[in-house]
């Protein structure tokens, strides 16, 4: 399973009234500096198949793939990702209004098709139940259902610069691998976990395929560790990766998308 389809999986699915201001949408005044370890696991296996860490540092993200070794840079304030392959020591440029206008391409395109389930993504509604009491929320619906165990953000900027980071990765996600889900239901699970000021913590994804009977049904399960600080093994990995920025050689991201193995 590649990279970016299994963060898509679980980052999958969530939909976006208008996806256009999202690009525009103010910068966050205060940025945080925190970090997130994410283990994505298929069905009831044991071992993930997918981890990453994610470090938040002076209004800039960087997304760490274990293996194979990639990284993401989301550099909001120029509107921009970076992706550097260090075995290949490569990197490549995918600027933001690229990846708005696909995933405007991709809500159109899914809402003409015949599968059902490519329509509802293509402007997903759910049953929302929020139980304060257990900190779960649940978004049902026949052919998609979220179920997450969540904890409150420490701050407004926390969540606010999380639901930012996951809009835009998930769309990114589509863009590096044609063909994927659309990513629209996840953006409206975001959007009302940041409502609440709320994070997941663990996510249970069950998507129904197909029609026939009984249902076949696919289980994604994530689990998310935030910590409110970076240490100084963060600080170097943040460093290190700035290096890399200065010295990989740059290639077109079409280059870049033929030759990495994801």
């Amino acid at each position: 399973m590649t990279r970016h389809t299994s963060l898509a999986m679980i980052l999958l699915v969530a939909a976006l009234q208008t996806v256009g201001p999202l690009l525009h949408r103010p910068r966050i005044a205060a940025a945080a500096d925190f970090r997130v370890d994410n283990r994505i696991y298929m069905e009831n296996d044991k071992e993930p198949c997918v981890e990453t860490t994610t470090l938040f540092h002076d209004g800039v993200v960087y997304d760490y793939l274990k293996a194979p070794q990639e990284i993401t840079v989301f550099d909001r304030n120029n509107e921009r990702f970076m992706l550097l392959d260090v075995a290949r020591r490569v990197k490549t440029e995918v600027k933001c209004n690229q990846v708005l206008a696909l995933s405007e391409h991709l809500k159109t395109w899914a809402a003409r098709q015949t599968d059902p389930l490519l329509v509802f993504l293509s402007a997903p509604r759910f049953d929302q139940q929020y139980h304060a009491d257990s900190g779960t929320f649940v978004f049902a619906s026949p052919l998609v259902t979220y179920e997450i165990n969540t904890a409150s953000a420490p701050t407004e900027a926390v969540s606010n610069q999380y639901r930012e980071f996951s809009d835009w990765n998930v769309q990114l996600n589509a863009l590096l691998n044609p063909g994927s889900t659309p990513p629209f239901a996840r953006m409206v699970v975001s959007n009302a976990l940041q409502t609440r000021h709320l994070l997941p913590e663990e996510v249970k994804l069950t998507m129904r395929l197909g029609s026939g009977f009984p249902p076949k049904r696919i289980t994604i399960r994530s689990q998310h560790s935030f910590t409110d600080q970076l240490d100084q093994s963060d600080q170097d990995r943040i460093v290190q990766t700035g290096q890399y920025l200065e010295i990989f050689r740059a290639i077109p991201f079409e280059e870049y998308q033929k030759k990495v193995k994801r």
